[in-house]
């Protein structure tokens, strides 16, 4: 059988060459990002159109209450909007950083050693969450450090009073690679992967 190796959270280990590469998580701001951009631009929309239908009918009280309408929804829209841009931008301001410490800063592979839930943001059945790690620095010192956070995906299950139950994610489930500035350890990013998938079981004699 042929082996690659994969450096993941856990170390070097072999792994099969037809397992499932790992890949990045989604991040929760991006989502979040998006969800109000929609929801916003659907209200803005809706709301122009009612104002628009306010100014075709003659009825006053009927112009009164469409505008009152459209104007609330556009006004909503507007607000819904403003959100995503917030979470766009610091998004952005998250990939920058990673881009700048990848090219210039030092790589080390991490070792996670916790993932926590970030309480207060749920999204169907995947809920916000991070992940805690060290990595030995050149100068062979132990480092702890936390990523951005990111969606894990939920097991779907549902308690006694229908909430959905969030178990405590799996170290294993997750990778992680840290990358620092030279002259600052501060000034971190940590990059967080799904762990690759292996096929167990199967024996391929193709």
């Amino acid at each position: 059988m042929t082996y690659t190796t994969n450096y993941n959270s856990n170390g070097p280990r072999p792994m099969d060459m037809h397992s499932v590469s790992p890949n990045t998580v989604r991040c929760t701001r991006q989502v979040i990002s998006r969800i109000n951009g929609l929801v916003g631009g659907i209200l803005l929309g809706v709301g122009m159109i009612v104002v628009a239908i306010g100014f075709m009918v003659s009825h006053d009280a009927a112009v009164l209450a469409l505008l009152i309408t459209g104007a609330s929804l556009a006004f909503s829209g507007i607000i819904e909007l403003t959100i995503a841009a917030f979470f766009r931008r610091s998004a952005g301001r998250q990939q920058a950083r990673l881009a700048r410490l990848k090219a210039e800063g030092l790589g080390f592979p991490g070792v996670v050693v916790s993932v926590k839930r970030h309480h207060g943001v749920r999204l169907g059945h995947s809920f916000s969450a991070y992940v805690e790690c060290t990595y030995v620095n050149h100068e062979g010192k132990t480092c702890l450090v936390k990523s951005p956070t990111f969606l894990h995906a939920g097991d779907g299950a549902y308690g006694r009073r229908g909430g959905l139950m969030a178990g405590t994610p799996s170290i294993d489930n997750y990778s992680a690679h840290v990358y620092v500035n030279s002259y600052d350890p501060t000034d971190y990013a940590v990059e967080v992967f799904t762990q690759p998938v292996e096929v167990q079981g199967v024996y391929d004699f193709r």
